[in-house]
């Protein structure tokens, strides 16, 4: 017991011997330390009510693929947003996203990828909603004009040739429809059907390409390179965020390459859009890509 009182006097003597301005000074920093803890809280609970709230994304959908759909802002960053129903949206049409997380992309030429849980369309463009099928059906249709006997069938396809081309590089419409108005996966199958119309049209008019380059003032006889070198572009930014189609267009160049007789050295000369992209264009004539 006396013990214990003992250690209570050393207590109270160590108390007394404190000046009161020491003793303010004490209570004055425990009083900004809990001041700090108190803003740090406060400031790590609003940036989690941050991250719980809506950002609302406004842009133009530009591209879509099986399961999703690329929209493109105002200062024209683009943005992939998974779906589950592609075909209710159509190309063209102006929505607004709820977004949940964002990944920031580490390659510029890759839209960046975020998760949204609502996708408000709030102006539809519904005149696109059967663009793929309808372009795809005509160049079918005028490919077949080549192996008709009519021969009228063959003079058609050789005037639509024309529409097909300004079509792909000249702004032109195809049943009302512009390149635009198509998804990136049928642009890919509307260039390898044009290549193929191209070089039928080597084989039967021979000599026309040149002809109608001199009378309309555009470029008709370079058109082989020209499909090349849009079909390469295009496949190389697909396969940075579209794996699928991505395997579906390097497989397709494969046969391609060899029906058309594309040489690496053919590829090397389209030069027009630098030779940074070579390196993905050997990958994709090599077939390590896809």
């Amino acid at each position: 017991m006396k013990k214990i009182k003992r250690e209570i006097n050393k207590i109270i003597d160590f108390f007394k011997g404190i000046r009161i301005s020491t003793l303010y000074k004490l209570v004055g920093i425990l009083l900004l330390i809990g001041i700090l803890i108190w803003v740090i809280s406060t400031l790590n609970k609003s940036e989690k009510t941050k991250e719980k709230e809506n950002i609302v994304l406004t842009g133009t959908i530009i591209n879509k693929g099986e399961d999703y759909i690329i929209i493109k802002d105002n200062s024209n960053k683009e943005y992939k947003i998974p779906v589950t129903e592609e075909e209710n949206y159509p190309l063209g049409s102006d929505v607004n996203a709820n977004v949940g997380t964002i990944t920031e992309q580490g390659d510029e030429k890759k839209p960046t990828s975020i998760t949204s849980n609502s996708v408000i369309i709030t102006n539809e463009k519904t005149e696109n909603k059967n663009a793929d099928e309808e372009i795809l059906a005509y160049m079918n249709e005028t490919e077949r004009y080549f192996s008709s006997e009519d021969t009228s069938l063959k003079e058609e396809a050789k005037m639509r040739f024309i529409t097909i081309v300004d079509f792909l590089f000249y702004n032109g419409y195809i049943k009302g429809y512009t390149l635009n108005d198509i998804t990136s996966k049928t642009k890919l199958q509307a260039l390898k059907i044009a290549l193929s119309i191209d070089s039928k049209i080597e084989n039967y008019f021979p000599g026309y390409k040149e002809s109608i380059s001199t009378t309309t003032g555009k470029v008709y006889n370079g058109v082989k390179n020209r499909i090349i070198e849009s079909y390469l572009s295009l496949t190389t930014k697909l396969c940075t965020h579209d794996p699928k189609t991505c395997e579906t267009a390097t497989n397709d160049f494969q046969q391609m390459k060899h029906t058309f007789s594309i040489t690496w050295n053919t590829i090397r000369n389209l030069i027009t859009s630098g030779t940074e992209n070579l390196k993905e264009w050997y990958e994709i004539f090599s077939g390590k890509r896809g």
